[in-house]
């Protein structure tokens, strides 16, 4: 179960293609509604634009939430049951006493429903949006626990083909750094064995210092921040340097036993900034957790999906105003 989270000024668009209106090739079905007057996608978007009239100071009115769940999840995942997660999601949340639709995407092979909610609810209220990333996370994971759902497979195994555009060349730096994690043994190795497939690393350094902050990565012309390519952080500069030493002491290590006892060195303390890169990377890992893996690749990531989502932020930043 991964949890999806947008916000926008358009509930025309967002309705239009949640109930996949315009989409030839989408099929969706309506499986629920609430506070609404009737069922038809006029109707729906018109009650959604009245209400958000209700409060002037809420600049992104339209929220979307996308569930997607596993294909080995699919058996299970009746209409009564899919909408019965939606709903204890949204309680959780704290999407309260407010107008929503849930609607079932059936174009893909995983599960996956989308909501639309009104951000000013019933009583002129803006809702609470705050640590939503969070949140939603945190109750993706209870969700799954509790009804004993199919947590994500690994990164490793998604296939490149069945992605496209940027999303394609993410996950092709993402295997190309961890197939060179394995065997280089230094910086230089590191570099060399990535731009062999295309890619190329650069360090972002501390300003007005040697110390290095973070990476990003380069292919076909599209420029990556480590935590980018794995929200995990098994792409950041303090994890790398880790595969680094190891790969390192391992070749060093002699191929037979010492008949003498080794003499056990003091440990060293690290050194200051070598703290500060740990604690940025523990900091980092800890965002990309949050963030509950909005773009996450694995059996439920959806490419269109992420490119109606990324439109919505287009059209959001282009909006002025204060947003609530």
């Amino acid at each position: 179960m991964i949890g999806g989270i947008a916000k926008g000024s358009c509930f025309s668009g967002c309705v239009e293609y949640v109930l996949a209106l315009k989409e030839k090739n989408k099929e969706a079905r309506l499986l629920y509604s609430e506070s609404l007057m009737t069922d038809t996608p006029k109707d729906i978007i018109d009650g959604f634009e009245c209400q958000r009239h209700l409060n002037s100071r809420v600049r992104h009115w339209c929220g979307h939430i996308s569930l997607s769940y596993s294909p080995k999840d699919a058996e299970r995942m009746s209409d009564e049951f899919m909408v019965k997660l939606a709903l204890e999601y949204m309680d959780k949340m704290g999407i309260k006493n407010t107008q929503f639709i849930i609607a079932r995407h059936l174009d893909k092979e995983h599960p996956h429903c989308h909501i639309v909610y009104n951000r000013v609810d019933n009583d002129g209220q803006c809702v609470n949006d705050s640590f939503e990333y969070y949140r939603s996370n945190a109750i993706c994971k209870e969700l799954k626990k509790k009804y004993g759902l199919t947590f994500g497979e690994n990164k490793d195994k998604v296939k490149v083909d069945r992605l496209k555009g940027r999303s394609k060349t993410r996950q092709e730096i993402y295997l190309a750094v961890q197939a060179a994690k394995k065997s280089a043994k230094d910086w230089t190795t590191f570099q060399r064995e990535l731009a062999q497939k295309g890619v190329t690393v650069r360090k972002k350094f501390r300003r007005g210092s040697t110390e290095v902050e973070g990476l990003s990565y380069i292919k076909d012309g599209q420029k990556f921040k480590a935590s980018q390519v794995d929200r995990d952080g098994r792409c950041s500069y303090n994890v790398i340097c880790k595969a680094l030493d190891r790969n390192k002491n391992r070749q060093s290590q002699p191929t037979s036993s010492s008949p003498h006892p080794m003499r056990q060195q003091p440990k060293q303390e690290p050194s200051a900034a070598a703290k500060i890169i740990e604690v940025g990377a523990d900091i980092a890992e800890s965002l990309g957790d949050a963030v509950g893996g909005l773009f996450q690749v694995g059996p439920a990531y959806d490419p269109e999906e992420e490119a109606f989502i990324n439109e919505m932020k287009r059209r959001q930043k282009r909006k002025r105003g204060r947003s609530l």
